[in-house]
């Protein structure tokens, strides 16, 4: 699969590009219920995906006219750095979806496999290990999303999210990032620490923002020494400090 990069800028430096491809496997024959279900959130995935810049291949959409279908979807799934499993009744019924879960699974093709159910399916065969994550179609929880690309990466994935938080133009897009952000926390470097105080104090928009105030306050005890004077007067000024 093709590789993209992903470059951006953050209060603290450049983001790092990273390469990645995924694959999103829902069954080619099933009920017209299961096929509008699945279909949406096959194209919720692939939108969130693509906003981290990470490519998505779907045989229903991507094989070409005079491809060699079987060998395409193989070499996809060997090339794919996470393997997302869309699962339903109809998954379950089809021997391509069960042998190519199995298939990622074996050759490890896949860093980090996600199956999501829309109709409360278990993972089956080598994905039972995997817990599964119902999932509504039309409002998947991006939080779901999310956790397997840090799994994935965890150090882009972060980069990624602390970007789009200095990017933030109001205190409803700051907090939405942020809530992404924080059950991460822990996996975060001190520079990505800095960072987000950074952010923080570049824009009036997450430092006010009363969902992110908590934790900023946290951040501000444990790592304000690190940054600024200056940038720790503006976060400590919206906290409400002296």
């Amino acid at each position: 699969m093709l590789k993209t990069r992903i470059l951006g800028s953050l209060a603290g430096g450049a983001l790092r590009a990273c390469d990645s491809s995924a694959v999103v496997k829902r069954p080619w024959k099933q009920g017209p219920r299961i096929a509008e279900d699945d279909r949406h959130v096959a194209d919720e995935v692939r939108a969130f995906l693509a906003d981290f810049g990470i490519p998505t291949f779907m045989a229903h959409d991507d094989l070409e006219v005079s491809d060699q279908w079987q060998d395409v979807i193989l070499d996809r799934i060997s090339a794919a750095d996470i393997f997302i499993a869309i699962l339903s009744a109809a998954y379950l019924a089809s021997p391509y979806c069960l042998q190519e879960s199995g298939i990622a699974v074996f050759r490890k093709a896949a860093n980090t496999i996600i199956p999501l159910s829309i109709d409360d399916t278990i993972s089956p065969g080598f994905l039972r290990p995997i817990q599964s994550r119902r999932v509504e179609p039309g409002s998947i929880n991006p939080a779901i999303l999310f956790a397997g690309i840090v799994r994935y990466d965890s150090t882009f994935a972060i980069d990624v999210m602390i970007n789009r938080l200095g990017g933030a133009n109001t205190f409803a897009q700051a907090e939405k990032a942020f809530a992404l952000l924080q059950p991460h926390l822990t996996l975060a470097t001190q520079q990505q620490i800095m960072d987000i105080l950074g952010v923080a104090a570049a824009n009036s928009q997450v430092r006010y923002a009363w969902g992110i105030k908590p934790t900023l306050s946290d951040l501000l005890a444990d790592y304000g020494d690190l940054i600024s004077e200056q940038e720790r007067g503006l976060i400590v000024a919206a906290l409400g400090g002296d």
